[in-house]
């Protein structure tokens, strides 16, 4: 019996979803797990995991019997590297500019990425969803995050 993939981009996704799933329960174990009931630092990434690869290979299995999906497409590098650069924008520059700046070049950056990108658009949507962070992570969880640029004092 020969499988034969009929979607393979739903077949790469369901293997990609398994990898990341792996690592992260791979990743947990360094942290104690606990139990159910008193749950440790580790229990809930574990969870994520475990449950990430689980449809990771539902996708994969799928990608056997119906061919919805598709066939893989061209990978745009330079749209993947952008989406990096979001990332890495976050990373460096949360403690130097503070929450509301640097969610603002985040949501930016990573806007930049898409294909039909629009400056004004961007924008409004930088400001909407750094206004949004500040509401939810600060005021609503109450996370000690910098607001603020660390120069304002």
């Amino acid at each position: 019996m020969r499988l034969r993939i009929k979607s393979s981009q739903d077949f790469w996704s369901g293997l990609a979803f398994i990898a990341f799933g792996a690592a992260t329960a791979i990743l947990s174990t360094a942290y104690q797990l606990g139990a159910a009931s008193r749950m440790g630092p580790g229990y809930f990434p574990m969870l994520l995991g475990v449950l990430l690869a689980g449809i990771g290979v539902v996708v994969a299995l799928r990608s056997l019997t119906s061919a919805a999906g598709g066939n893989l497409g061209r990978i745009d590098v330079w749209l993947m590297l952008r989406l990096l650069l979001s990332l890495v924008v976050f990373g460096l520059l949360l403690y130097p500019l503070g929450l509301l700046g640097t969610a603002f070049l985040t949501i930016l950056v990573a806007a930049w990425a898409g294909p039909e990108f629009r400056t004004l658009e961007g924008i409004v949507t930088a400001v909407v969803l750094s206004v949004m962070s500040w509401l939810v992570f600060v005021l609503g969880l109450k996370q000690t995050i910098p607001v603020w640029p660390s120069w304002l004092g």
